[in-house]
């Protein structure tokens, strides 16, 4: 039940408060929330919330009405059921999906604008946060401030619309193992047979190197996992109007790129998904004011605090974990 407050004529007004509302509820507060909660818009104040107050549940209470008053800015945002996987630090995960899944209310009729900020992961949960998002809800939006890499490309492959501007990136769908590609064992294969091409005397040294040291099971296993990869695509792009075949347009996010860090940028994506890719969008602006807030609050939450705020689920769903080493 929301917190009533007492003013000098008396009269009561209604204020959010984080246990009582949902995220996009929590938007309709009326321009109310600025008077509650100190303006983290300005640097110092920010700056000093953080280094003065000791309990983190506090800094995420303020945190999150300044996301409200930031979405509450924008107009667009009445019309979305608003949801967030933005963590620039962790990899997609079965849990992200869990909290995706969870924050998306019963029966919700409006459309999800899903605000994506990754570098990827795990290409199942991608697909199951995707196709979760598709089933409920009349339209799926995706936003992309800076990087939705790999997985998360995977992600937006599934969106009706993928808003993104001049900074937006998405990327190869190049699972990972151990922060090397999947398909870089392949290339490097198919380099060494070119060496060997060359220099015909080489074989027998490659041949009894690659004996020792490759394991052909993970060859196939790094294959597949890629095949598998294409496959979710296809499947998450069937049914669009596209300017070429689903097959070739999830091939080449799969196999095209060899740097697995390659930007696909507004451009480059409209090439393949033609009309789904919007450009300075509403969509885009509201994700990108959500971005810049969240940077500055990194990086003095990284600074003073040693740590990375995320937001899975809606915006009340903040999580704080220890920032990683460089």
């Amino acid at each position: 039940m929301a917190k009533s407050t007492v003013k000098k004529d008396d009269k009561p007004e209604v204020v959010p408060t984080l246990e009582t509302t949902t995220a996009t509820e929590n938007i309709r507060a009326e321009e109310k929330v600025e008077e509650q909660v100190p303006n983290l818009d300005d640097f110092m104040t920010l700056y000093n919330l953080i280094r003065t107050e000791k309990e983190i549940s506090k800094i995420n209470k303020s945190i999150f009405n300044h996301i409200l008053t930031i979405i509450s800015r924008f107009p667009i945002s009445k019309d979305y059921e608003i949801l967030f996987l933005y963590d620039n630090q962790s990899s997609i995960s079965e849990d992200m999906a869990d909290k995706i899944y969870a924050a998306i209310p019963n029966n919700n009729n409006k459309p999800i604008l899903l605000i994506l900020n990754n570098r990827g992961g795990k290409v199942e949960p991608a697909y199951l946060i995707s196709k979760t998002c598709k089933e409920n809800s009349p339209k799926f939006n995706v936003a992309i401030p800076r990087k939705a890499k790999s997985a998360a490309t995977l992600i937006s492959l599934g969106a009706n619309e993928i808003h993104m501007g001049t900074m937006s990136e998405l990327g190869p769908i190049d699972p990972q193992f151990g922060g090397l590609p999947a398909l870089g064992l392949t290339s490097s294969l198919e380099s060494l047979a070119k060496v060997v091409t060359q220099y015909p005397k080489s074989s027998e040294l490659f041949a009894s190197y690659l004996s020792e040291k490759l394991d052909l099971r993970i060859l196939g296993y790094f294959e597949r996992v890629s095949e598998s990869s294409m496959q979710y695509a296809i499947r998450l792009l069937e049914g669009k109007k596209l300017p070429k075949p689903v097959e070739e347009i999830a091939k080449n996010f799969v196999y095209e790129y060899k740097d697995h860090s390659f930007v696909i940028d507004k451009e480059e994506a409209s090439k393949f998904l033609g009309d789904i890719i919007k450009i300075n969008s509403q969509e885009y602006e509201l994700a990108n004011s959500i971005h810049q807030f969240m940077g500055t609050l990194n990086l003095l939450v990284g600074i003073l605090k040693k740590k990375n705020v995320a937001i899975i689920g809606n915006c009340k769903n903040l999580v704080m974990n220890d920032k990683e080493e460089d």
